[in-house]
């Protein structure tokens, strides 16, 4: 039986005295895994983004779709800002609202027997988050655009066919906001067959590039765990590769279930040895709730085989 000791990169054991938060020690030094597959997607979607046209990934759950999208946007060397979409986002949560008002009275006693007032009353703006992006030549992300409905999104068709946004509203001040020369978007999407996600709308698509994401390599998606949790990349193939083979192409789970799998083999690893009999119950529970039937007796009857072949080799 095989156990794994490492000493973890960019983990650190807390004093005594302190409790441990797992949400600062693994996800605070997290870095952006690259290799030679995904430079070539990063340098393609920057080249686009960099011309001023819109760019699109699209793909299912866990194929790192916002983290390359943030990683285009941070090179664009802009201030960068994010909107996640969702059903109840309407036109007013991007362009702005009436936040209030204030009024500023006069009082006029200058002739003894006679009273004059004046009541002005102004009504207070605030843009949302597309307006400002625009106005200050931000890079915005969408996040997952395709949750919010078609009639808010709708507001984007004159945004990436010529920069402008419509203000409907005439307390905004301007009918019309001309993007910034360095305005840039980034839009994500998941496959209008998921729950809660709506149809893209064509003339939506017709203006942008899109990217479909597919999985990466098993090398890549092993270098993404171990930057992400700070395991060895070994121990990262090893737990990709446990994942791929034990789920089929209908149970397919995402790098998130490798990278789930590697974090809390991480947090064992910070005080204790890791056994192939604990990795198997992690890896069992995990994939399990992820619709593949698997029991730990069967992850660990694979952990031993693919064992014994490492040994031949």
């Amino acid at each position: 039986m095989s156990k794994y000791q490492q000493p973890m990169q960019g983990l650190q054991l807390d004093d005594a005295d302190q409790t441990y938060n797992p949400w600062l020690g693994l996800q605070g030094n997290a870095r952006f895994f690259e290799n030679d597959e995904i430079t070539a997607l990063l340098h393609r979607g920057l080249f686009y983004a960099r011309s001023g046209v819109p760019i699109h990934f699209q793909g299912t759950a866990g194929r790192g779709k916002t983290a390359v999208a943030m990683e285009i946007a941070k090179r664009l060397g802009r201030p960068v800002c994010i909107m996640t979409g969702n059903d109840w986002l309407g036109i007013e949560d991007m362009v702005g609202k009436q936040v209030g008002q204030s009024t500023h009275s006069v009082v006029d006693k200058y002739v003894q027997r006679v009273r004059r007032s004046e009541a002005t009353i102004r009504y207070d703006w605030e843009n949302a988050i597309l307006a400002d992006a625009m106005l200050q030549g931000h890079t915005l992300v969408y996040d997952e655009f395709t949750r919010s409905n078609a009639k808010a999104n709708g507001i984007l068709l004159s945004v990436l066919e010529e920069g402008v946004l419509v203000v409907a509203d005439r307390l905004a001040g301007d009918d019309n906001i001309q993007a910034h020369p360095n305005f840039r978007i980034i839009l994500t999407s998941n496959p209008h067959d998921y729950a809660g996600v709506n149809m893209a709308p064509d003339a939506l698509l017709d203006r942008m590039v899109t990217f479909q994401m597919a999985r990466y390599s098993p090398e890549t998606e092993s270098g993404i765990v171990a930057a992400r949790t700070g395991l060895s990349t070994k121990l990262s193939m090893r737990i990709v590769q446990l994942v791929n083979d034990l789920s089929d192409t209908a149970t397919a789970c995402s790098m998130r279930a490798a990278i789930l799998i590697a974090q809390i083999s991480a947090m064992r690893l910070r005080t204790a040895s890791l056994s192939d009999v604990l990795l198997a119950q992690i890896a069992a529970d995990v994939l399990s709730g992820r619709g593949v039937k698997v029991t730990t007796g069967q992850v660990a009857n694979y952990l031993g085989q693919t064992a014994q072949k490492e040994v031949a080799q």
